[in-house]
């Protein structure tokens, strides 16, 4: 039985990433002649032998800001899929016999990520404060980790419940307010780059 469920889970994956496949490809076929963003516009007057890849990388590593943000993200990403690799131990260590929710209370982490990632995003494009909204997210993240740390050992499952939530909001709602600020501060690169990461 568990071997058909995990073969049904691989063939959804499988099912699912082959559609983002096909319309990632439509939309790469289908170009704009319209621009939308000023940056696009500038790429599209300069001839194709005005810049290359390898150029646009020495830019960004020599761009500090953009370090920065390479790091802290990297940070942030690893702290996360730690915890989420590492959570069933956790759980289990501090509370025998509950394997099934610590997978609820990852299903939580995951839920409260996506909903995070939705409002943040929506936040971010309100307010158009970047560098604000990316630090005190990271801020809030890392006080999440704190609380989840401290709370995960008071022998009561619905605290674990909501500090997990707290914290899959705001360190997954960070991940695509990175991808959106590393976009903003390493303009006028390539716009070639952009689509690598």
């Amino acid at each position: 039985m568990t071997g058909f469920n995990i073969s049904i889970m691989f063939y959804g994956t499988a099912a699912v990433s082959t559609l983002l496949f096909i319309l990632t490809i439509v939309e790469f076929l289908r170009r704009t002649e319209d621009p939308s963003k000023p940056v696009q516009a500038v790429l599209q007057d300069e001839p194709p032998a005005d810049y290359s890849y390898r150029v646009s990388i020495m830019n960004l590593f020599k761009n500090v800001p953009f370090v920065l943000l390479l790091l802290s993200y990297g940070i942030m990403t690893g702290s996360f899929y730690s915890v989420s690799t590492l959570l069933n131990q956790m759980i289990t260590f501090h509370y025998e016999g509950e394997e099934v929710n610590a997978g609820r209370i990852g299903l939580t982490l995951v839920l409260a990520g996506m909903v995070g990632s939705i409002m943040l995003v929506l936040w971010l494009d309100y307010s158009k404060t970047y560098k604000t909204n990316n630090a005190d997210v990271y801020i809030l993240s890392f006080v999440g980790m704190i609380i989840f740390t401290f709370t995960l050992d008071l022998g009561n499952l619905i605290v674990v419940f909501v500090t997990g939530g707290i914290l899959g909001f705001f360190m997954t709602g960070y991940l695509p307010l990175g991808f959106e600020f590393a976009v903003d501060i390493h303009n006028p690169e390539s716009e070639g780059l952009r689509q690598v990461y």
